[in-house]
């Protein structure tokens, strides 16, 4: 059960964060309405859940078969944030801005810390707040 809960601490925290930056970000920034990933909040939700679900699904995976499954955990998370940014730098490429109409600088730079807040926020709640049943 406790497990369950941190796994859905961790989920609203993050959507949390990323709405919080999405709505800073369109205050802030000139982010054309139409670049998909950020014309409404229902994208940054649906990513982030479905991201912070699979990084939970490591974390618990890792918890069965590591002996270190912290030191890994963080280690997976690093590497894949690095990973989850080659897309979002595809989005400033000539091809991906048919694809993607609106994608400009502060409009990718706007998801990619939404990726680096999402990473921190898994790694906060899943090795930092002491003992995690997720990495056991």
């Amino acid at each position: 059960m406790r497990v369950l809960l941190i796994a859905l601490q961790t989920i609203a925290v993050a959507v949390v964060a990323n709405l919080a930056l999405r709505m800073l970000a369109l205050a802030v920034f000139d982010i054309p309405a139409e670049f998909p990933p950020l014309a409404s909040p229902g994208p940054t939700i649906f990513f982030t859940v479905v991201g912070v679900s699979a990084a939970l699904g490591v974390a618990g995976a890792l918890g069965q078969v590591s002996s270190q499954p912290g030191r890994l955990f963080r280690t997976v998370v690093l590497v894949a944030l690095a990973v989850s940014m080659l897309p979002d730098l595809w989005l400033l490429t000539e091809s991906a801005r048919e694809a993607f109409p609106g994608s400009t600088g502060p409009a990718v730079f706007t998801l990619m810390v939404q990726h680096v807040a999402a990473a921190f926020v898994v790694l906060w709640m899943v090795t930092k707040k002491g003992p995690s049943p997720m990495l056991r």
